[in-house]
C-alpha cells in the first residue's frame, strides 16, 4: 500500500486488502525498527555484556548486570531488547556419568551364565549393578548384589 499510495487511493487499497485505513496510517507512525523504542545506551550494553560472558548470560545474569548501572530498567524491558537483538544465554547441559567404555583393548571376560540363572550349585551366580547418586555432600555410588542359589 505504502508504494502505491499516490498511484491509488487508500480506502480502494484498503477495502482490496482487507484492511482498515487507519490501521494503515497506525502502521505509517510506527517506528521501522522496533530497538529504535528503547535506550541505545541500554542496547549497547546489554549486548556488550553478553558479549563479554561468551554469550553465557541468559535474562537473569543480564537484568543483574542491568540494574547495577540502570536501576530504572526491568525484566521486560531487558527481556524485549534480548529477543529483538536475539540474544539468548546458553542453557547447561545435563550433567552424565560415563560408566562404560567399551571401546578398549582388554580382554573380555566370557558369559558363564548363558541367561541361565538357575544355577546348580550355590554361591555360584552373582549379579551386581551400581548407581550413582547426587547428594549435597557430593556423589554416592550404591552397590547392589545379587546372589543366585538353589532353588528347592
Amino acid at each position: 500500500m505504502e508504494t502505491h499510495r499516490f498511484e491509488y487511493s487508500i480506502q480502494s487499497m484498503a477495502n482490496v486488502l482487507g484492511v482498515s485505513r487507519s490501521g494503515f496510517y497506525q502502521f505509517l507512525k510506527r517506528s521501522k525498527n522496533e530497538l529504535e523504542k528503547y535506550n541505545p545506551e541500554l542496547v549497547e550494553f546489554i549486548r556488550e555484556t553478553w558479549l563479554t560472558s561468551r554469550k553465557n548470560y541468559g535474562l537473569v545474569r543480564l537484568l543483574r548486570e542491568v540494574k547495577k548501572v540502570y536501576s530504572i530498567y526491568g525484566a521486560r524491558t531487558v527481556r524485549k531488547v534480548m529477543k529483538l537483538c536475539e540474544i539468548q544465554g546458553k542453557q547447561e547441559k545435563r550433567f552424565r556419568i560415563a560408566t562404560t567404555d567399551s571401546n578398549h583393548g582388554n580382554r573380555i571376560a566370557p558369559n558363564l551364565v548363558q541367561r541361565n540363572f538357575k544355577p546348580n550349585q550355590k554361591n555360584r551366580i552373582w549379579v551386581s549393578d551400581i548407581t550413582f547418586l547426587r547428594s549435597s555432600f557430593g556423589w554416592i555410588y550404591l552397590c547392589v548384589i545379587w546372589i543366585f542359589i538353589l532353588e528347592k
